[in-house]
């Protein structure tokens, strides 16, 4: 813009696939130890999710997992989120597709306020703060 301002924008991608459960992947080895993490962190961020929607929940704790960390700032308020899930009509993975709808419905409640965040130089700060 005309008074110097620069906006600050992040973007985070997640793609969470590869949750499956390994008794319907058949993982061995690295892929099984794999799979568990990622287990792992989407456990975390299901919790991180939880907190965040409700209402009286003073503690999140976001440091249980890198994924959290990383999302800290955007799960925290001022942020923009969508959340995208994907879900199949078979029967083989039927409690898969049970959790990811739970999990959507947790993060239905999640209530961010976005805000747009510009840096000034110190001449643009100082013309906007005389006015």
């Amino acid at each position: 813009s005309d008074d110097g301002a620069v906006r600050i924008s992040t973007l985070n991608l997640v793609d969470l696939a590869g949750s499956e459960s390994v008794r319907h992947t058949g993982a061995t080895g690295e892929r099984q130890k794999e799979g568990g993490k990622i287990n792992q962190s989407l456990l975390t961020l299901s919790r991180v999710i939880a907190g965040l929607g409700q209402a009286n929940n003073t503690h999140i704790n976001f440091r249980d997992s890198k994924l959290t960390r990383i999302l800290q700032p955007s799960l925290s308020g001022n942020a923009r989120m969508a959340v995208i899930c994907c879900a199949t009509p078979s029967e083989l993975y039927l409690e898969e597709t049970r959790s990811t709808l739970q999990f959507a419905s947790r993060a239905k409640l999640v209530k961010t306020r976005a805000q747009v965040n510009e840096v000034l130089d110190d001449r643009s700060l100082i013309k906007k703060l005389q006015r």
